[in-house]
């Protein structure tokens, strides 16, 4: 005992001897368990482990200065200390002497506790500032975090094994516990006492700069370095908070900690501001000094202001990235500021480019102009922006974030986030594209007075020359503009522009034709053939518009325009009719009345029976309610049946539904019949003896696959369906003076016709049909 009494009085100033201690230790155990100590052996004893205990203790309470965590020998010191005390609370002797004496686990985690609160007490007042301004309180913050972090991380590493291995204390949880208790209480209260209005100010000061033209990145200093101190905190404690992973899960759910990003929300909205305003100053310092020609492929380039633009959308992609911002559900308000700020980004430079060649003389009228390389650079320099933008969904976590959100709130509420925020991204990248087309347009503007020239040179070619060599000035125009665009743009602006030019020249042509309306045939013969030509030459062989851009709407009206107008005559007289049939197929208005008849061939004596049987629902012509019906019957068109005669039936006296059951015969070959155009023209008259007869209605009978006309025998009327035609009447056309007729009411065959004035079938066929059309009558 007296041993053991000189050894924990010397050990209290000298290191451990482990095994010395061990084997003093266990033969003072073997002496007790064979005698009985006296009292005073048991005081004097009961003292000296005390005493040791509470040197130990003394020791432990300042390990991270005594036993420095990188030192091996103190470490293996630290071992040995805890080995002696574990040793200890071992020994039956000392159980016996010191029977109240507390459980080492809860002595050595009381005593870590105990040291922790002191260190920590020594950390805090050592970070914490005597000036009381918001930048030295944060960056007091952050300095004691970082020390927190890596005393954490370095107890984990060294201490942490050798106290779970020796006495069963997790030094790691006890530590990381009450740090996070004290950190937690300290940051809460520095956020609610310094971090208000006053910090809100010099922020955002910065953040809702109007003036961006004059704004610099050395300006406002306080509110840029606060939002940046701010944010390095933010990091410190996410940090902190990521090593709670070294507690049981089940005892990390308490942890104030945990929402420790919650203390930052109104801090996010400031750092996006200030992230969004120092984009637009680089973004317009770029635009400013954009010099230097970046080659995106040996051939298509882009100016470095592109580059350092989508730059801007990385570092606040990655900004992003760094918050990590651990509520995925809540941050989807903040994703949708951060993507309003890219997208706003890519606007605003677009715009400002888009003011720069303003400024260079782009959009005036005077000058020559020439498809330079730097205006292809420019288009380029917006598309190259325009796709920083593709990769935000992915970068951004869109799907994770609406699933969250769905899953949180439920109610389509995902649903209604995805679509919000593919809508923010779609809006702007329509404006992108929009101020691209703008630019793009102007090339076709600029671009129209050549190309009109050489529509002009290729319609007032001489008769005898070609469309493919009437056409070559325009085509070698298009071909040396294109060639220099083609090398110079990215695929996607060169369709761009290509769809644009092919605009322009089809309404080129299209205002040929409009002003020269009423020529012959072969005027819009040779623009027909030369649109084919064009046609052929933008889409070149698959290597430039798609047919489906090519083949436009517009594209199909003027081809459809320049059809009719280069049409014979008499194929224009066969088109109205064919447009007769197409209509009557389309009415279901039954109120000018139904006609009722049958219509066979006879091949054999080569004659078209036609009969006429009856007539319902007409309508009253006369003034006692009713009608005197009569129906007309003729072949048409009449260039088709030169030789026929218009037949009629009788006259049926004061009735609506007159009963005619007539038969009617026309010569006329076979051939005649199968022609597209060929029909059989019905018109119902009621007999007027005082006046001209009034017009009832009309209804039109195609002749192509009628019966007997494939040499078959029809069998007479008998074997034959009754077909009801439906009546019409025609409307009577609007009446406009040839000065002042709109060319785009030239539509249809009947009004080329109209313009055929040095026609005299046209003529004639237009007064015809205008003398029919005017007995019509409106009901």
């Amino acid at each position: 005992m007296c041993r053991w009494k000189a050894y924990s009085r010397k050990h209290m100033e000298h290191p451990f001897d482990y095994a010395f201690l061990h084997g003093l230790l266990q033969q003072l155990d073997a002496k007790w368990a064979a005698s009985d100590l006296s009292r005073d052996e048991e005081e004097s004893l009961a003292e000296s482990f005390n005493l040791f205990i509470e040197f130990c203790m003394s020791l432990l309470r300042k390990q991270r200065d005594i036993f420095p965590p990188s030192n091996r020998a103190a470490s293996h010191k630290l071992e040995n200390l805890l080995k002696c005390l574990h040793e200890i609370h071992n020994l039956k002797v000392f159980k016996k002497c010191c029977p109240f004496q507390k459980e080492l686990h809860t002595e050595i985690t009381q005593i870590i506790k105990k040291g922790t609160l002191e260190w920590y007490e020594k950390q805090h007042a050592l970070t914490k500032t005597t000036v009381r301004s918001e930048d030295d309180v944060v960056s007091g913050l952050i300095e004691l975090t970082n020390i927190l972090n890596s005393d954490i991380q370095k107890g984990q590493q060294y201490y942490n094994t050798i106290f779970e291995r020796v006495v069963g204390v997790s030094y790691t949880a006890v530590t990381y516990r009450q740090l996070e208790k004290l950190l937690s209480d300290d940051v809460c209260a520095a956020m609610e006492d310094e971090f208000t209005e006053e910090v809100a100010a010099p922020i955002d000061q910065l953040a809702n700069s109007a003036d961006v033209t004059n704004l610099k990145d050395d300006n406002n200093p306080i509110g840029m370095q606060i939002g940046t101190n701010l944010f390095e905190l933010y990091l410190a404690l996410q940090e902190f908070a990521q090593m709670k992973s070294y507690l049981p899960h089940s005892e990390t759910k308490s942890l104030s900690v945990s929402h420790f990003h919650e203390w930052f929300k109104g801090a996010v909205n400031r750092w996006l501001k200030i992230a969004q305003t120092k984009a637009n100053i680089r973004i317009k310092k770029a635009i400013e000094l954009d010099k230097k020609v970046t080659v995106v492929d040996p051939q298509v380039k882009h100016s470095s202001s592109a580059v350092d633009t989508a730059c801007c959308f990385t570092q606040i992609r990655e900004f992003w990235k760094q918050l990590a911002w651990p509520d995925t559900a809540g941050a989807y308000v903040f994703v949708t500021k951060v993507l309003e700020d890219i997208c706003n980004g890519a606007i605003f430079y677009a715009d400002e480019v888009h003011k720069k060649l303003q400024a260079a003389g782009y959009y005036d009228d005077s000058g020559v102009f020439d498809v330079t390389e730097e205006l292809c650079i420019t288009i380029n320099n917006i598309e190259q922006v325009r796709r920083s933008l593709k990769p935000l969904p992915e970068d951004l976590r869109f799907s994770e974030i609406y699933h969250a959100v769905d899953k949180a709130y439920g109610k389509d509420s995902g649903r209604q986030c995805k679509v919000a925020l593919y809508g923010v991204l779609k809006s702007s990248d329509e404006d992108v594209i929009n101020k691209i087309k703008e630019v793009i347009e102007h090339v076709g503007e600029k671009m129209r007075p050549d190309i009109g020239k050489s529509v002009f040179h290729l319609a007032w070619a001489p008769e005898s020359v070609p469309a493919e060599d009437a056409i070559e000035s325009l085509l070698s125009y298009l071909d040396n503009n294109l060639d220099t665009l083609n090398k110079s743009l990215l695929r996607t602006n060169f369709d761009r522009l290509l769809a644009e030019i092919w605009h322009v020249v089809l309404d080129e042509i299209k205002k040929m034709l409009e002003t020269n309306m009423g020529k012959k045939p072969v005027f819009y013969s040779r623009l027909y053939d030369a649109l084919d030509i064009l046609r052929e030459f933008f889409h070149a062989n698959e290597k430039g518009l798609p047919m489906q851009t090519i083949m436009s709407r517009e594209y199909e009206a003027l081809q459809d325009l320049l059809r009719l107008h280069k049409s014979e005559t008499n194929t224009l007289v066969d088109m109205f009719y064919l447009e007769k049939i197409d209509i009557q197929k389309c009415t279901e208005d039954s109120r000018f009345g139904v006609l009722t008849v049958r219509v066979y061939y006879n091949f054999s004596s080569e004659e078209l029976s036609v009969e006429i049987l009856n007539a319902k629902d007409i309508i009253p012509l006369d003034t006692n309610g009713l009608s005197d019906p009569f129906v007309m019957i003729e072949l048409v068109p009449s260039h088709n049946f030169p030789t026929c005669q218009v037949q009629r039936t009788k006259i049926v006296k004061k009735s609506l539904n007159p009963l005619f059951d007539e038969s009617f015969g026309f010569t006329v070959n076979p051939d005649q019949c199968r022609h597209e155009s060929a029909m059989v023209q019905f018109t119902v008259m009621d007999h007027d003896i005082m006046f001209a007869n009034d017009f009832a209605g009309e209804a039109y009978f195609s002749l192509n696959g009628i019966p007997g006309l494939k040499g078959e025998k029809a069998g007479g009327y008998s074997n034959l369906k009754q077909t009801q035609l439906i009546l019409t009447q025609p409307k009577p056309r609007e009446i406009i003076p040839k000065r002042k007729r709109k060319p785009s009411l030239v539509s249809g065959p009947f009004q080329v016709l109209e313009l055929r004035t040095w026609d005299k079938d046209a003529t004639e066929f237009v007064k015809k049909i205008k003398a029919r059309e005017s007995l019509a009558i409106t009901k």
